[in-house]
């Protein structure tokens, strides 16, 4: 069974609730699990760029809650990087927050969201 994407938010308000759960947390204050160090090796992700922008809330222009195969969730947070690609954060907010997945994306945010926002429609908050 694939993941499953629960909710879609793309209004400032809706991802400023998420984000306020990650204020109080800089990058290196982050939990990070094997999966994360083995898929920015894999991507051939700079780690600096994350560490960079993370704190960066004004540019998450969409945030995804997904349910996994064991049956916690997580959210996936889209950045929008000023030369029109985005980086990505998954990113289990527990008691403490845990970051699953980070990367930079060489393609379009905006055709990203659109086509995101066309396949999950029902799924969008607000």
């Amino acid at each position: 069974m694939p993941d499953e994407i629960l909710e879609v938010y793309e209004k400032e308000e809706e991802i400023s609730k998420l984000t306020e759960r990650l204020a109080n947390f800089s990058f290196n204050d982050l939990k990070k699990t094997d999966h994360f160090y083995y898929s920015i090796d894999e991507k051939g992700t700079d780690i600096s760029i994350l560490e960079k922008n993370f704190r960066n809330f004004d540019k998450i222009k969409l945030a995804v809650k997904r349910k996994h195969k064991n049956g916690k969730t997580s959210y996936d947070f889209y950045y929008e990087l000023e030369d029109g690609t985005y980086l990505a954060y998954a990113i289990a907010l527990e008691n403490f927050p845990r970051l699953l997945n980070g990367f930079k994306v060489n393609r379009n945010f905006r055709h990203f969201k659109k086509s995101l926002l066309k396949a999950y429609r029902k799924q969008l908050i607000g």
